[in-house]
């Protein structure tokens, strides 16, 4: 579904599904400018919920940034099975395969960051074990 916050320039698409390479599919909201052309990607990925139908983002999307709120993979909107701190978790994979599905977005111009703290700095760090291209 895809909302617009019209005068803050904000178009956002949500719980849209991401591909795993298992075939388990993550749930995301997308927030980007409501302008054309592409921009560069912030992730965040998290246990905590990744919020509603409003950008809690709004001062990053007017930089002219895209931010995804991403569920990781068992939480809210997200399939699977939430294993924490575990070297059973798919936190790496999953990182890795989120940041590049977005970089291949056509309203992204390839370049994906990732932020947040506490859980949120955990998938950070195992997304960057995997060293993706695009992150």
């Amino acid at each position: 579904m895809q909302v617009s916050q019209g005068p803050l320039g904000v178009i956002g698409d949500v719980d849209v599904a991401i591909p795993m390479r298992d075939g388990v599919r993550l749930r995301a909201n997308i927030w980007r400018p409501d302008a054309d052309g592409q921009c560069p990607a912030l992730l965040v990925r998290t246990p905590y919920g990744k919020g509603t139908e409003t950008c809690p983002y709004v001062r990053h999307v007017r930089a002219g940034y895209a931010v995804v709120c991403q569920d990781i993979r068992g939480r809210y909107a997200s399939e699977g099975t939430f294993v924490p701190f575990s070297t059973a978790t798919r936190d790496p994979e999953d990182g890795y395969d989120s940041v590049e599905w977005l970089a291949a977005q056509p309203w992204c111009n390839g370049r994906v960051g990732t932020m947040g703290a506490s859980y949120c700095g955990w998938t950070q760090w195992m997304a960057a074990r995997t060293r993706p291209p695009h992150l």
